[in-house]
């Protein structure tokens, strides 16, 4: 045996709690256990561990070995994990649904690189913005929005939810109609100006209300709107021409923005955030393909701000 092998000895026994605990984990003898962890201490010039009759206690120099054989058994046991998962080769369907703009931009270029990774997996793309439930609908993984002030997060108990992104809303106005109509100074003159709203498909109204918080004071307009639409692409574009005011989030309105097609007015504003989750049926654990696909979809999520700028509307 090495000195990695003592060492994955050594966090064997501190998290087992003793020798025998740590043979027996180990499937060695205590004498194995006991002549190894000596060696140890032996290459390294150090006394790690005191022993009792009844307990053992790390040594400052315990203590500060420890912290580094943590990391090492952490990492070992990543690559590990690694290595199974692609020695294996999952296989499979994976049915999935995400919200239209985002699933079309952002989620679908994320996709195609995860099956690249795993030829040997399938994927079912189902894009709208209706909110589906994953149960009733047999779907694996549910990408979800939920946002604005008065809805900061995922509320149903019977779902397991993981937290993808959080963005801010901001109010957005196309060039042309602030030379046709001028700008409000106000979240109360905005019911003197046409308004784009982005509702749900069974929730088409012409009358809305929006909520802000300015300072420590929450308020609200009562607006009536003349472009209802369940599409935020469309919205956008409504928005581009010079139709009206709209409430976007920063990485929708982004391209459009730094194109300064679009620009950003009552700043002063708090007009609520945008929360992006991951949704899936409560359960011991996923199955490999669906969370391989989770951790990849997480691990792209972080730097897609950056990537908007390769966005357009057309």
């Amino acid at each position: 045996m090495g000195i990695l092998d003592d060492t994955a000895i050594f966090a064997a026994v501190i998290q087992q709690g003793g020798f025998s605990h740590a043979a027996s984990h180990l499937g060695l003898s205590n004498g194995m256990v006991s002549r190894r962890i000596a060696q140890l201490e032996a290459d390294l010039g150090v006394t790690l561990l005191k022993r009792t009759t009844r307990q053992i206690r790390l040594t400052p120099e315990g203590e500060l070995f420890w912290q580094h054989a943590m990391r090492i058994q952490q990492e070992m046991d990543a690559a590990v994990s690694l290595i199974q998962s692609s020695a294996k080769k999952p296989k499979g369907i994976i049915r999935l649904s995400a919200p239209l703009y985002f699933g079309r931009h952002y989620l679908t270029p994320i996709l195609i690189r995860f099956l690249d990774n795993f030829p040997d997996i399938k994927i079912n793309l189902m894009l709208g913005n209706r909110q589906l439930d994953p149960v009733k609908e047999q779907l694996d993984l549910v990408i979800r929005g939920s946002g604005y002030i008065e809805d900061e997060g995922m509320r149903d108990s019977t779902l397991q939810v993981k937290l993808l992104l959080k963005e801010k809303i901001s109010l957005y106005v196309g060039e042309e109609y602030i030379r046709k109509y001028g700008e409000p100074e106000s979240a109360s003159e905005l019911n003197e100006h046409k308004i784009i709203n982005y509702v749900d498909a069974g929730k088409l109204t012409e009358k809305e209300k929006w909520k802000y918080q300015i300072e420590n004071s929450i308020g609200y307009v009562d607006l009536e709107s003349g472009f209802n639409c369940n599409d935020i692409e469309s919205g956008l574009i409504a928005c581009c021409s010079g139709y009206g005011i709209g409430r976007f989030t920063e990485l929708n309105a982004k391209a459009l923005l730094q194109a300064k097609q679009i620009q950003k007015i009552l700043t002063d504003y708090n007009w609520g955030s945008y929360y992006l989750y991951a949704v899936y049926p409560q359960q011991k654990s996923l199955p490999k393909r669906t969370r391989l696909l989770l951790d990849f979809i997480t691990a792209h999520t972080h730097n897609i701000v950056d990537k908007a700028d390769n966005i357009h509307v057309v």
